[in-house]
């Protein structure tokens, strides 16, 4: 805390809520989300992963489509010392 402007992490899931300004100015998020079809697994269509689980047979995973969203963070960043002013969560749906 205090050495670097902002810590963000990702595992590639569901964003976290744990966003905050750590006492020594250093902007914190635990998982800025995915970008992608959220209304799937990991990207893929949910139906053919849950019968694969299930079966044990081998299936075709497409990529799915539907509610597509754009997760991420803005942080505001003194330019004098460095230290964050603000984040921000961000998750925009696209409907490309």
């Amino acid at each position: 805390d205090g050495t670097v402007s902002a810590v963000v992490g990702t595992h590639t899931h569901v964003q976290t809520a744990d966003d905050q300004i750590l006492p020594q100015g250093t902007a914190y998020l635990s998982d800025a989300g995915m970008t992608g079809p959220h209304d799937s697994v990991l990207g893929r269509e949910v139906e053919p992963v849950i019968k694969r689980f299930l079966t044990q047979m081998p299936q075709k995973f497409e990529v799915a489509t539907r509610n597509v969203q754009l997760c991420g963070v803005l942080v505001d960043v003194d330019e004098n010392d460095g230290k964050a002013r603000k984040i921000e969560r961000l998750r925009v749906p696209w409907n490309g």
